[in-house]
């Protein structure tokens, strides 16, 4: 898995910034940054939005897809 380097010097998975304009990639890499030295997740991140302001809808893992195979949907 490839990684990209932080302004700070620390590097993530390429996948954290996947996607993202230059704009967007940078501010989140400086929130990455900012949350590793308060050591607590801040909140939402640059580009976790849609452009209406809706959160964006993540993929399942397979392991909720499983879960939800053997149990249902509803538990």
């Amino acid at each position: 898995m490839a990684n990209v380097k932080t302004p700070a010097g620390y590097s993530v998975p390429a996948k954290y910034v996947a996607g993202l304009t230059g704009a967007e990639r940078t501010k989140r890499l400086k929130q990455l940054d900012e949350m590793r030295k308060k050591g607590r997740k801040l909140g939402p991140l640059a580009g976790d939005k849609t452009v209406k302001g809706k959160t964006k809808k993540t993929p399942e893992s397979p392991y909720t897809k499983a879960y939800r195979r053997r149990f249902g949907k509803d538990k």
